[in-house]
């Protein structure tokens, strides 16, 4: 079991991200996506896009689930503005961290 465990790890680790692509499974109205669309449309959407089934209307760029509603819209994670420290809980006053 351990043998097999260390042969799985080394092989992760010799994958290279052409190959960890090529594993992804993101379907786009009924089309499973190629290596090269997938990366357009992860510099599209401004993230990694998870494995999925979705569709996607190309005109307006809203998106959703095959078969549900609409969830968001294409490329509105490149919009959002990070959160302060203060949302994040990492803002301190002098001297809190020294208590």
């Amino acid at each position: 079991m351990a043998l097999r465990c260390a042969v799985l790890a080394v092989v992760v680790c010799l994958m290279t991200p052409v190959a960890w692509a090529r594993a992804r499974l993101v379907e786009v109205n009924g089309v499973r996506l190629a290596p090269a669309a997938l990366q357009q449309l992860d510099r599209a959407a401004c993230q990694r896009v998870p494995d999925g089934r979705y569709w996607i209307d190309w005109r307006s760029g809203a998106w959703g689930y095959r078969g549900g509603p609409q969830r968001g819209w294409v490329g509105e994670g490149c919009r959002q503005r990070p959160k302060s420290l203060s949302e994040r809980g990492l803002l301190y006053s002098p001297g809190e961290l020294l208590r």
